[in-house]
C-alpha cells in the first residue's frame, strides 16, 4: 500500500489527530497492511499482543466474555469499531493482555503498527509520541466515564445496601 494512502489513513484516526503531514508519514513507514474476512478474528481475550490496529475497510466486533443471570459465560458483542477508528491501543502504554476479542463484521483491512517500532519512532520523534499518548488518554477518560455510567445503570440498588445511599 503507498505511503501516501496509508497517510490518509491514518490522518483520519482519532488516536493520530493532531499530527501533521510529516509525522503521519513517518508513522506510515512503520505500518503494514492485513486483510481479514468476516467471521475471522483478530485477536482473543487474554491473548498476548504488540500490534495497535487502524481499520481502512470494514468493521469489527468487541467481543468479551459475560455471565448470564443463570450464571452461564457466553460471549458478547458490546461495540463496533469502523473505518478510521483503531483498536488494540492499550499495547502502546503498557503491554499485557487483550482486554476483548476482536472479530470481522465484514470483510476487513487493516494497517498495524508493532508497539516497538512505535517505541523506537517516538524516541526519534518525541512529539509524535506525546500527541499519540495524549489521544489515547482522552479516549480511555471516555471510555471511562461510558462504562461507568453503563456500569450504574446496571447496578441494583437496594435500601441501606451501600451504607448512606438511599
Amino acid at each position: 500500500m503507498a505511503e501516501e494512502v496509508v497517510q490518509q489513513v491514518l490522518g483520519k484516526a482519532d488516536i493520530f489527530k493532531g499530527l501533521d503531514s510529516t509525522d503521519l508519514l513517518n508513522i506510515a513507514r512503520i505500518c503494514s497492511a492485513r486483510t481479514y474476512k468476516k467471521g475471522d478474528v483478530i485477536f482473543e481475550e487474554d491473548s498476548e499482543g504488540d500490534d495497535l490496529y487502524v481499520i481502512h475497510r470494514g468493521s469489527v466486533e468487541v467481543i468479551i466474555w459475560t455471565r448470564t443471570a443463570e450464571g452461564e459465560n457466553r460471549q458478547t458483542v458490546i461495540n463496533t469499531i469502523w473505518e478510521g477508528r483503531s483498536f488494540g491501543e492499550m499495547v502502546l502504554i503498557g503491554g499485557g493482555t487483550r482486554s476483548a476479542t476482536i472479530r470481522c463484521a465484514e470483510d476487513c483491512m487493516v494497517l498495524v503498527i508493532n508497539r516497538y517500532d512505535f517505541d523506537r519512532l517516538c524516541e526519534q520523534h518525541p512529539r509524535i509520541g506525546y500527541r499519540v499518548m495524549r489521544n489515547i488518554a482522552e479516549d480511555l477518560v471516555y471510555k471511562l466515564r461510558s462504562s461507568s455510567l453503563l456500569l450504574r445503570g446496571q447496578v441494583k440498588w437496594q435500601k441501606g445496601e451501600l451504607g448512606g445511599w438511599r
